[in-house]
């Protein structure tokens, strides 16, 4: 009987949990058809089968959590043969072994005919000598040359044996019993107002177990540190709509704010590369590849998917692969693979009317942009009050590894790239 294991979740993820069981003991199961359901706090991931077969025993039960290399459940491939029908066999070949070595030893033993002859192996022993003698060892006794200090000892120790010592039992002591402080009225009272009040629990899924013991982790070891900034949106909410039907059309997806943001910190990082770059113990990893998270709100909870390779792609790929984010977090289908790796994350509380925050890092980056709401109000520009379009900017880093004029400098490089939006495109 094999056994189905779990599978690598992925970077930074050591544990899952038993969704559901698609298939029970006893069910026959064919070639891809899925087994069972692991939710992580990235995504849930289907385990389907390589081969045909019946599914054994159930080693994990629905909730139950499971590491990478757990056993889930036990399965009999289609045409190998059953555990019972190898050891019965098995069990077979040796008992005839033995029957047969059983018979050749008593074919061979002299005065035996199917059955022992005890007078003639007691004659023969008593017969023959051959200076063996058979000791059986019992208790160990120490033997001493002087039979007379034998006799001596082993009446000594006959009188000790006669001598019982009785040790009185120590007297107890009694203790106090532990007096319970007198529950003050008043508290309970109050407390009894508050327990009559209805209430109702709800077990936290796996994935909001784990984000709060990530964000626990990351409060617990970054320094985390944040700086603001606001931005005019102006030049970006025009060429928007002056040159957005033409983007619609070219390219089959529209143009939105998320693109502009992801080539103006793609800016930002290739300006300032310690943004871009990990702390692996005594070491600071650079990454000299750009794979930007998109912090999604899903029905399930907030998940960060990746745009690989995001300073290689145009304006309109960027849009598509967004696009795509929110159906899957819509349906629920990401893949393990959209959601590991990333290096820098962008995350957007305007969506829900949020006008400033502090975002949380995405462990192990170092780095995060939060974007708002956009509200119009009077600026001066060029000496003139005047309405605009602004927006805050946030820019949480961990301050062990970024300087905080580093991390000025790097919001200052993404507000100057998006208020100068058609020169960000032309360069794209």
């Amino acid at each position: 009987m094999e056994e189905i294991v779990a599978p690598d979740f992925g970077e930074s993820v050591f544990e899952a949990s038993v969704g559901q069981w698609f298939k029970s003991t006893g069910d026959a199961v064919e070639v891809g058809e899925p087994i069972v359901e692991l939710h992580t706090d990235k995504a849930v991931q289907e385990i389907n089968a390589v081969q045909s077969g019946t599914i054994g025993t159930l080693l994990k039960q629905v909730d139950e959590v499971v590491r990478p290399g757990d056993a889930l459940c036990e399965f009999q491939s289609a045409g190998s043969q059953p555990p019972s029908a190898r050891e019965e066999e098995s069990i077979d070949v040796v008992a005839t072994e033995e029957v047969a070595i059983i018979e050749m030893a008593v074919e061979d033993e002299p005065g035996i005919d199917g059955a022992p002859d005890i007078e003639a192996a007691t004659d023969d022993a008593d017969e023959e000598d051959d200076g063996y003698v058979e000791i059986q060892f019992g208790p160990f006794v120490e033997v001493s040359s002087n039979p007379a200090q034998v006799d001596d000892e082993v009446e000594a120790e006959s009188q000790e044996a006669d001598v019982i010592e009785i040790e009185e039992p120590p007297t107890e002591v009694a203790v106090p019993a532990p007096t319970q402080p007198e529950a003050d009225p008043q508290i309970s009272e109050l407390r009894q107002i508050v327990d009559d009040k209805p209430v109702r629990r709800e077990r936290l899924t796996r994935r909001r177990l784990t984000t709060a013991r990530r964000m626990s982790q990351v409060q617990a070891e970054a320094v985390m540190t944040t700086t603001y900034n606001e931005v005019d949106m102006y030049e970006v909410i025009r060429i928007r709509r002056d040159f957005g039907p033409q983007f619609l059309e070219s390219n089959g997806v529209r143009l939105g704010f998320m693109s502009f943001f992801v080539k103006a910190v793609l800016n930002g990082l290739k300006a300032f590369p310690i943004l871009n770059s990990e702390l692996d113990e005594n070491e600071l990893v650079y990454k000299e590849y750009y794979d930007i998270g998109m912090a999604v709100a899903s029905e399930h909870g907030l998940v960060v998917p990746v745009i690989r390779d995001a300073d290689d792609k145009s304006f309109a790929e960027i849009e598509t692969e967004i696009r795509g984010f929110a159906d899957k977090a819509r349906t629920g289908s990401f893949a393990l693979e959209d959601l590991v790796g990333g290096t820098f994350t962008i995350t957007n509380g305007g969506v829900f009317g949020s006008m400033m925050s502090t975002p949380i890092l995405n462990p192990p980056q170092v780095g995060i942009l939060g974007m708002h709401n956009i509200v119009d109000r009077a600026v001066v520009v060029d000496g003139q009050i005047t309405i605009r379009p602004m927006m805050y900017l946030a820019v949480t880093y961990d301050h062990r590894v970024v300087e905080g004029a580093h991390a000025v400098q790097f919001l200052m490089r993404i507000k100057e790239s998006l208020e100068s939006a058609e020169l960000l495109m032309l360069a794209n």
